[in-house]
């Protein structure tokens, strides 16, 4: 390599000149093409690596999402496997979570009762049904239930239904959508089998739960219907 100063000539691998100390015009050594080759390679491997991983994340929240939903009540039929279990079992905790908030607090309010009293009152059904049930098919019976056939209330008929909760019940959060099924419960016992048709068991959705529907508000709501 010569130097730009006294024009003589060094070594390749120096890089100041062997005479003058000049610094010499060291060419920057290139990538091999093979090299650059790799590292495109090696990201193109990692953006699938991420697209693939993106892919099965949202594939396991929308799993979660469905098991979520299902855990929670998104569906009526939910409300009544709640409903048999705890006549079964004589469940009072997971009976009184079968009605929604407000009609607790408008008992409370309009019969002044406590919280206890409440309970008492709003579970009371759950009893009687079992000890129905213990009569007529033994102590051990068993319980199963199948949804016979639905009907959501109609955009009309949902708006006097909320209407009637505002007016008559103090409801503050109102229902999304009210569904009445016709539901078979078979009980089995020692004793032998007894078949109960609910025509009647009404669910209403509010903030995504559905709840059983108390039977003082659809009566009444059956009987402004009739009216007009």
């Amino acid at each position: 390599m010569y130097c730009p100063e006294c024009q003589k000539q060094s070594p390749d691998n120096f890089v100041n000149c062997a005479y003058c100390g000049a610094k010499l015009n060291v060419p920057k050594k290139k990538i091999p093409n093979a090299f650059v080759k790799k590292k495109e390679h090696k990201s193109k491997i990692s953006m699938k690596t991420l697209v693939v991983s993106l892919l099965v994340f949202a594939f396991v929240l929308s799993i979660a999402a469905v098991v979520t939903a299902s855990v929670t009540g998104a569906k009526p039929e939910k409300t009544v496997r709640d409903f048999t279990t705890a006549v079964k079992n004589t469940d009072e905790r997971l009976y009184y979570t079968l009605f929604d908030d407000d009609i607790k607090t408008y008992k409370k309010e309009n019969r002044y009762f406590g919280d206890a009293e409440t309970m008492e009152n709003m579970i009371s059904p759950m009893y009687e049904s079992n000890e129905f049930y213990k009569d007529k098919c033994g102590e051990d019976y068993e319980l199963s239930y199948s949804v016979k056939s639905s009907r959501l209330l109609s955009d009309a008929e949902l708006e006097v239904f909320n209407k009637c909760l505002e007016d008559n019940f103090s409801y503050i959060t109102l229902p999304s959508k009210v569904e009445i099924l016709t539901v078979e419960i078979i009980a089995k016992g020692d004793k032998g089998e007894y078949k109960s048709i609910y025509t009647d068991f009404w669910c209403m959705k509010i903030k995504g739960k559905w709840y059983k529907t108390d039977k003082t508000v659809y009566e009444e709501y059956e009987k402004i219907k009739t009216a007009t």
